[in-house]
């Protein structure tokens, strides 16, 4: 089961990047996208370090102008599935991508956990919170 990660960063998220230690918890069975939504240019520096330190194939998304939080969602979404078919796309907290157990977590997500949630979506049916597959 391909997995995709959507990690929306915007300019309240600087705060992370200075206070966090650059050790990535990604694991290479992921496809992840960092959004980095308004351009801010201290947070790319701070997302290519991340893409540099991981596993697992990162892309970064520079959005120009800063959007609402639904839009830059689907922006990442669509930049994950134009490269690939994914069976399920999560889009996480910046601040729970050094959280070593809810990334260990994410790594177990089956397709049985899903079976109830496919029959729920209309628009982005494969993409889901992480709080709503994985009890945090």
């Amino acid at each position: 089961m391909k997995k995709g990660i959507v990690i929306i960063f915007d300019k309240n998220d600087i705060n992370i990047s200075e206070n966090q230690r650059l050790k990535s918890y990604f694991n290479k069975d992921f496809k992840i996208c960092l959004v980095n939504n308004g351009n801010h240019v201290k947070l790319f520096n701070f997302l290519y370090k991340i893409k540099e330190n991981s596993k697992c194939q990162v892309s970064i998304l520079n959005l120009k102008k800063e959007k609402k939080f639904d839009l830059a969602l689907k922006a990442g979404v669509r930049f994950l599935f134009n490269n690939e078919n994914f069976s399920l796309i999560l889009h996480i907290k910046p601040n729970n991508i050094f959280n070593k157990k809810l990334m260990s977590k994410i790594v177990k997500i089956s397709e049985d956990d899903l079976v109830d949630k496919i029959n729920e979506r209309v628009m982005l049916r494969k993409v889901y919170a992480l709080n709503e597959i994985v009890n945090c």
